[in-house]
């Protein structure tokens, strides 16, 4: 996709631009598919949902390498612009901080050193994370006139509800 954006817009600012929306996209694709997974396999369960379940942590590494690109396409408009844009972003290092400790630790030695209390304490809290860094970017957006965000939000917004309300639901199923 980048080997694409950047031979139709080139390597310079407007190429870089296009390379950053387009993984921030694509990178809020594969986090949403996993972190709707558990809630949807609760409420639904069929060979679809349970497929996307078994094959959460694959949906969080693409999100991760998608990510990884898109902080490639972030240190390109850095070079492309001089060093003028992008300004520093705490928030957004620590953004990177979490998806760091995230992708190590999806793999099962670096799981085991950590226990699986802190393993859930970090991906959970790095998951919410980055549900709200998605929405308030995408959202903000919205009212910038840049309405092809508003389908993402929608879906941003409706996976979070379908996480809260999944296990009251599940509940109700199952008595």
């Amino acid at each position: 996709m980048l080997a694409a954006i950047w031979l139709i817009y080139g390597v310079e600012e407007p190429g870089m631009r296009v390379a950053i929306r387009s993984t921030a996209r694509t990178s809020c694709i594969l986090f949403l598919s996993a972190f709707v997974a558990a809630a949807l396999c609760r409420i639904w369960s069929n060979k679809f949902t349970q497929w996307l379940l078994k094959n959460r942590r694959y949906f969080g590494l693409s999100m991760a390498v998608s990510h990884a690109y898109h902080a490639i396409a972030w240190t390109g408009l850095w070079l492309a612009t001089s060093g003028t844009s992008p300004q520093f972003d705490p928030l957004g290092i620590l953004g990177y901080v979490f998806l760091f400790g995230m992708t190590l630790t999806s793999f099962d030695r670096p799981a085991s050193w950590i226990g699986k209390r802190a393993w859930k304490i970090l991906h959970n809290a790095g998951m919410h994370y980055f549900w709200l860094a998605f929405t308030f970017e995408f959202g903000t957006k919205i009212f910038k006139s840049m309405q092809i965000y508003l389908p993402l939000t929608v879906c941003l917004v409706a996976a979070m509800i379908l996480r809260l309300v999944s296990p009251r639901i599940q509940r109700k199923l199952v008595a």
